[in-house]
């Protein structure tokens, strides 16, 4: 029999986006892999899924990267349409704060809340950003740096405070002249249905302080082994959701974990 310690957890937001201190246990992830679903539920994280945007295109109006980001401790910045998405967050404890422009269906529109957090910094197309995420950053203290690449944080998958993966040459650069190690892949070899090839950063995330989860297997992929050896590299460890070719999903956004304190 299982003991009260067993089936309840204390929770707390995660202070740093993408970056978990401790065990997951909630995230915001888009539902169309069933399976990949599954596996993050099996491993007792909660999963807040978006409904279908209107304004975006059908394959990716439930991408999770698109609708929402995470700034900083409990607060996050939804796409103002998605009242579900608020109110699901609200119900979690965070504080909301909805965008002032409406995503759209063609780029830039559907980019706004599309940048990349790291340590007090955001990699992203700054103009293209929605004002009240710039706004909410310049609060926050959060060093902006312009990139060219707009989806920015589709682009690049998050491996440490100090480490990212991507195959996009502009956002390689800027990282690294901000003392972060980079790992270059080539571009595709990743499914979304609809699109010729998708994005490393929408097919993995950091689910502990310690563990990448990926939508499939880094076998299917041209620099899988490359990828694991410079996670390893980060003292972390690769686990695979699925033995299925990587596919995007829009993300795996971390939302809570455990307090351990």
């Amino acid at each position: 029999m299982g003991t009260l310690s067993d089936t309840i957890r204390t929770e707390r937001f995660i202070h740093s986006p993408n970056l978990p201190s401790s065990q997951v246990t909630a995230v915001i992830a888009a539902d169309t892999v069933p399976e990949v679903i599954a596996a993050l539920r099996s491993r007792r994280v909660r999963v807040i899924t978006p409904q279908e945007n209107a304004d975006l295109p059908e394959p990716v109006n439930r991408h999770a990267d698109l609708q929402c980001v995470h700034f900083q401790g409990k607060s996050w910045l939804v796409a103002r349409s998605e009242i579900a998405l608020q109110q699901s967050l609200q119900a979690e404890g965070a504080e909301v704060l909805p965008t002032e422009q409406r995503l759209g269906s063609k780029y830039p529109a559907d980019i706004r809340l599309n940048a990349l957090l790291l340590n007090k910094q955001m990699f992203g197309k700054i103009k293209e950003l929605d004002p009240a995420l710039q706004k909410a950053c310049s609060m926050a203290g959060i060093h902006t740096i312009s990139v060219r690449q707009g989806y920015t944080n589709c682009s690049a998958a998050i491996i440490s405070e100090k480490a990212i993966m991507t195959a996009d040459a502009g956002i390689a650069q800027a990282a690294e002249r901000h003392g972060i190690e980079v790992l270059r892949i080539g571009a595709g070899n990743i499914r979304l249905p609809g699109y010729e090839y998708g994005f490393i950063g929408g097919c993995c995330a950091l689910i502990s302080e310690s563990v990448v989860a990926f939508t499939g297997a880094l076998r299917f992929h041209p620099d899988g082994f490359r990828m694991r050896r410079f996670i390893e590299a980060q003292k972390k460890q690769v686990l695979e959701l699925t033995q299925h070719p990587l596919i995007d999903i829009g993300g795996i956004l971390p939302v809570k974990e455990e307090d351990r304190s």
